[in-house]
């Protein structure tokens, strides 16, 4: 995979996340005035968990199976390529059926273990079919991205995201009379549905595309693998990067574990506690992975790549997909930091109305998607190298930061703000370590001036320009939603030409960007 096909697919692949993160929002804008602060919390606390148990197939799997597909094709092995996504399919099958029976008939023991509240079982019940499907949908992205082809994953990523928008929200007009608790449930069964419907899509691409790839048994270059061999062969692979993702998917459990409980012993009451983690979750979590779209894009993107350059020992393009990989990731995640940061209580009201809480806890939280950005990043690197497990560790060194710091802050003054700064310092730390790792192993120079010092720069400007078109809108229009839009706009075109006009981005890069 060249430079230039790596950007291109992570590209398509950040702008279907991108399409399918503004549907979250607009799925949870409605949901919220419909279920309030505290249905969101309801809402909310069953997804940790639920990420943790889906960590091995939406992390490990994907990645294995596509780097694995990866080196098939590129020796024209087809049969073996088919072979391996059949042999993952089953176990990734198997997966999601355990998943799914143990949140359907676990829910009760999971909210006394807890201490969730009891209208939770239906938020738990409504998301027990999604992981089978989940599961499902794994494995064929992994088939398509080792494939190099993006399309289908994309497409079923924005169709998942319109079932879960249009049947969550419309399931939860219809039971929010019967109380918050059967409303909440009703949205969480929305990822479900759309879960199905996004296996739908990439049944019917899968048989599209399967006629483009003739198999041939006979084929000079196929070579005979038994399946236990493969299924070996992705489990060495996904166990570590799966590990991974569910020490990811901890830092947010530990805040659905730690929040009530900690605050609790603060003096907060249970409703309280779920308001404040309904901000959390349904708010500033879900604006802060917007932007995180693109590292998600490119680190799924960067692995077969990686690993290509790698397994060929050409150290040179190595460093250079290294390098162009880690400046646009900056030049994107700086910015949308930045911006959400100073405009935090604005795009909260713009979002979910004027007076709705939240803004200080996305202020802080923002800051958060520079680090989770470079460390998924540079986690994918060193994954490529097949330095699976140094990653692994470095993720488990910030998570046991991050429960360090989460419990006695939680318990101070800055309440559920000790969650947020508690993430902050268990990211960058990860972030560190997996940047020393990769200087370690590959010796590559970042590039000071095009990655760092012109996107700051342009920050800045951009900041400059917030601060002067905010106010003078807002004066001359006295509206804060016209301010904010026009301030984001603004800002946004003064980063990018100043980005643009000082070169940050080389032509090539460029290329791929316009397209």
């Amino acid at each position: 995979m060249s430079n230039k096909k790596l950007l291109k697919g992570a590209f398509i692949l950040a702008f279907a996340g991108l399409a399918a993160k503004f549907l979250g929002v607009f799925f949870k804008i409605p949901l919220q005035k419909l279920i309030g602060d505290e249905g969101m919390g309801l809402f909310g606390l069953p997804y940790p968990l639920y990420t943790v148990m889906l960590s091995i197939s939406i992390t490990g799997f994907p990645a294995a199976v596509s780097k694995l597909i990866s080196e098939k094709l590129a020796s024209e092995d087809v049969y073996g390529a088919n072979k391996i996504f059949t042999v993952s399919l089953i176990m990734l099958i198997s997966i999601g059926l355990f998943s799914s029976a143990f949140l359907y008939f676990g829910a009760h023991y999971i909210i006394d273990l807890l201490d969730w509240p009891r209208d939770a079982y239906y938020s738990i019940v409504g998301l027990s079919i999604a992981p089978l499907f989940v599961s499902i949908m794994s494995a064929f992205r992994g088939y398509f991205q080792g494939m190099q082809l993006m399309g289908p994953t994309a497409i079923s990523q924005i169709v998942e995201q319109i079932g879960r928008v249009l049947i969550g929200v419309g399931l939860s007009y219809y039971t929010i009379s019967m109380g918050v608790g059967y409303a909440a449930g009703a949205a969480s069964f929305g990822a479900s549905a759309g879960s199905i419907l996004g296996v739908i899509v990439l049944v019917i691409c899968y048989f599209i595309f399967k006629k483009s790839y003739r198999i041939d048994k006979k084929e000079k270059n196929y070579t005979r693998v038994s399946s236990w061999s493969i299924v070996k062969q992705i489990t060495w692979f996904a166990i570590p990067i799966s590990i991974g993702g569910i020490l990811s998917s901890i830092m947010t459990l530990i805040d659905a574990i730690m929040v009530p409980s900690r605050l609790l012993r603060g003096g907060y009451t249970v409703e309280g506690i779920t308001v404040l983690y309904g901000q959390l979750t349904g708010k500033a979590v879900t604006l802060m992975n917007v932007p995180l779209t693109f590292s998600v894009a490119m680190a799924a993107s960067i692995i077969p790549a990686i690993a290509e350059s790698y397994s060929r020992r050409n150290l040179d393009e190595l460093r250079e997909k290294t390098k162009s990989a880690l400046k646009i990731t900056i030049i994107i995640a700086l910015p949308a930091a930045i911006g959400l940061s100073i405009l935090a209580p604005q795009i909260i009201h713009l979002l979910w109305g004027k007076g709705e809480a939240g803004g200080e806890i996305l202020r802080v939280l923002s800051l958060n998607v520079i680090f989770i950005s470079l460390a998924q990043i540079l986690g994918s690197i060193l994954q490529g190298t097949n330095k699976v497990y140094t990653p692994l560790r470095n993720l488990l060194i910030g998570v046991i930061i991050k429960i360090i710091v989460s419990y006695y802050l939680l318990v101070s003054k800055i309440n559920i703000l000790g969650a947020v700064v508690g993430s902050i310092i268990g990211y960058l730390v990860v972030m560190v370590l997996n940047y020393i790792e990769v200087k370690r192993s590959i010796k590559f120079k970042i590039g000071i001036k095009n990655s760092i010092l012109k996107p700051v720069v342009a920050s800045a400007f951009m900041v400059i320009t917030i601060c002067f078109i905010y106010p003078y809108i807002y004066l001359k229009f006295l509206s804060e939603n016209i301010a904010t839009l026009i301030s984001i706009m603004m800002a946004m075109l003064v980063y990018f030409l100043i980005i643009y006009f000082s070169r940050a981005i080389d032509l090539s890069e460029n290329m791929i960007i316009k397209k």
